[in-house]
């Protein structure tokens, strides 16, 4: 997995969700009926300020090798998320829309609309937004509420990333491409999309 450097950020991040649900609407009147599916996830595209030459090379570099090896990361967050601690997934078997963890900063408090990534033991990141505010316990536990439901069965101590969530998966497309302009001051633009 390619993970891309942390500066220069992006300037311009558009998240989509990727909803795996549907509407059935009654041909002959009625009420309309959500069914909802597992498996949503979301997409980024991010667009990166104009980098000068030194900067820019490694960025392509790194694009061009993330076409088939993937791409992890950091979620542009609106706001600094605390000090979360060291958290970690708590217990086995976790399914659903609640998230056990452990090992937070003890009374920390986490805002509806945040976002968390978690770590699977292979190293793959699931990207998550927390559901409804909450803090954790004075032994720093808490069960967070979050959207779309757990993808993948976590194991007992894989890492939650709230302080610095990445999102990873594969860039869109078959192609990559970029302009070299005179003054060569390079802006990239990448869309990243979660395959699991």
């Amino acid at each position: 997995m390619i993970e891309l450097p942390f500066e220069p950020a992006p300037a311009v991040a558009r998240p989509t969700l990727i909803d795996f649900g549907f509407t059935l609407r009654p041909v002959l009147g009625g009420a309309d009926e959500r069914v909802n599916r597992a498996g949503s996830r979301f997409m980024v595209e991010l667009s990166f300020p104009p980098m000068d030459i030194r900067l820019s090379r490694v960025f392509v570099s790194r694009l061009l090798q993330a076409q088939s090896e993937g791409l992890r990361v950091k979620f542009p967050l609106l706001e600094t998320q605390g000090a979360p601690g060291s958290p970690v997934v708590d217990g086995v078997g976790q399914a659903g829309t609640t998230l056990a963890v452990r090992n937070l900063t003890p009374n920390y408090v986490y805002r509806e609309g945040w976002w968390l990534s978690v770590e699977s033991s292979s190293g793959q990141h699931y990207l998550h937004n927390i559901r409804a505010a909450g803090r954790a316990t004075a032994a720093g536990e808490a069960e967070i509420p979050i959207w779309p439901e757990l993808r993948a069965p976590f194991a007992d101590g894989d890492s939650v990333h709230l302080a610095r969530p990445m999102i990873e998966g594969l860039p869109l497309g078959n192609e990559r491409s970029w302009e070299i302009p005179v003054h060569k001051l390079i802006a990239l633009e990448v869309p990243i999309r979660e395959v699991e």
